[in-house]
């Protein structure tokens, strides 16, 4: 078995070592480091004794250069079995470059709060990553530190806020989880991409502070969970028949008082609108009349007044846009359904849901998972799950295509590079295009009309 370096062995346990050159011995004052590993397992050992050498070496070659020659190396003593080995966790030179944890807050203190979905998984992540590299100062931040933390951080349970983990450190969940870990989709599109945008503008804005040239190229998920794992399909037309026509609709129609759990999911079929973007409407502010044509329609937006407890969110600037309301919506009574709660004076759609955490939806959504599972259409396989109110987008979207029908994506939000009549737009063109939201309602109000999927909807009281 080939030797690797920086690695011996005491009655199993395996140690770190390494030889201080001869010229830094002086300033150092020992002749070379060992630290237990506190493990007999050799490829534990082999990951942390080359983590170890990193940093160590890294300190040492700062200290050649002159980074330390203002202010003496500190060590922390464990123990000393002889006058030239001293056993030690790290070397720590004081430092005049910022720590971490500073840069994080001025980044996130900078960042554009208008894109509020990244600055959400940035809130969300960049604590993890300063938690798991640990607050040091920026010129003492390896390569080694960013692929640890990647290797690490795929370890980390779907839910770390689950009661079993409550009190516990990261470190002491990674170790702890027994259960799934983090997919791929959610490793390279959140933790992966935020770090990515945090170290590039952090080598911009601080590079001359000592903030090295790091990347994530090399940052690979080795977990069993594929991307796309939790991806929600479509709903089948068997399944939307049942989910409006069960009995606990009919009962949920026959009330004004759970009116609101009817029309959720009709308007969620009906646009293919993200289960936010509608909880967030504000009746008098988002659900409008336009004045040239008589259309009335959804205004999805982050712009308008949100109610009470609600930071209004979208996904991409693409996700602003006006969407016509359906007549099976407008034949089934919803102008009266908003009007009453307009004049109940509240600014949010479905009052009965109160906000959680500055999210209109996270009552609702918790509701509809229930409601598929009491009505047994929930569906657990991977890749094709039908667990969430995702499906409808879902649904909405693969109608539209497979019935051939254009300018679907438009009335999703996506963003889109041929508009119909018009052909392929350049992103620079499109620049230069000033057009009203609704400007072309009627084109969009023809689009939605042609979604018929064919289903009996109780009328709600």
């Amino acid at each position: 078995m080939a030797k690797i370096p920086y690695l011996i062995r005491r009655n199993n346990i395996f140690y770190f070592r390494l030889v201080v050159p001869v010229e830094l011995r002086e300033s150092v004052k020992v002749r070379e480091f060992i630290q237990s590993l506190h493990t007999e397992n050799r490829e534990e050992a082999t990951h942390k004794a080359l983590k170890l050498a990193a940093h160590f070496k890294a300190a040492l070659n700062d200290l050649k250069k002159g980074v330390g020659q203002d202010h003496a190396a500190s060590h922390v003593v464990l123990t000393q079995p002889s006058s030239n080995v001293q056993f030690i966790p790290a070397i720590q030179f004081k430092s005049t470059a910022p720590l971490l944890s500073v840069v994080i807050d001025d980044f996130l203190k900078r960042y554009d709060r208008n894109n509020r979905a990244t600055f959400t998984k940035l809130n969300a992540t960049l604590p993890v990553f300063l938690e798991l590299t640990g607050d040091k100062p920026i010129n003492q931040i390896l390569q080694a530190d960013l692929n640890a933390y990647f290797d690490d951080v795929q370890k980390l349970p779907v839910r770390r806020d689950a009661k079993i983990f409550k009190g516990m450190s990261l470190r002491e969940i990674i170790e702890s989880n027994t259960g799934k870990c983090i997919s791929e989709g959610t490793f390279g599109s959140t933790y992966r991409a935020c770090a990515s945008i945090f170290l590039n503008w952090a080598k911009q804005h601080y590079h001359d502070q000592g903030f090295p040239d790091l990347t994530v190229q090399g940052a690979v998920y080795r977990g069993s969970r594929s991307d796309g794992i939790n991806k929600q399909r479509a709903m089948k037309h068997a399944e939307l028949q049942i989910l409006f026509g069960h009995d606990k609709m009919m009962k949920f129609a026959a009330s004004s008082e759970t009116a609101h759990y009817c029309w959720l999911p009709l308007i969620g079929l009906h646009t293919g609108a993200r289960i936010n973007e509608i909880a967030q409407l504000n009746p008098a502010d988002d659900i409008l009349q336009d004045d040239a044509t008589g259309v009335w329609y959804f205004q999805f937006t982050d712009q308008s007044e949100a109610a009470d407890g609600v930071i209004k969110s979208i996904k991409t600037s693409s996700s602003r846009r006006v969407v016509p309301i359906h007549s099976q919506l407008l034949n089934l009574g919803f102008l009266g359904y908003v009007q009453r709660v307009e004049r109940d004076g509240h600014k949010i759609l479905f009052p009965a849901w109160q906000p959680r955490k500055g999210k209109a939806s996270a009552n609702a959504s918790k509701w509809f998972n229930r409601y598929l599972k009491s009505i047994n259409l929930r569906d657990e396989r991977q890749g094709a799950r039908l667990s969430g109110f995702h499906s409808f987008r879902h649904t909405f979207i693969t109608h539209g295509l497979t019935q051939k029908i254009q300018g679907i994506f438009e009335i999703t939000g996506h963003e889109v590079d041929v508009v119909d009549g018009y052909g392929k737009i350049s992103p620079v063109a499109k620049g230069y295009w000033t057009r009203a939201a609704t400007d072309n309602i009627l084109e969009k109000q023809a689009t939605i009309e042609k979604f018929d999927f064919k289903i009996k909807f109780y009328k709600p009281v």
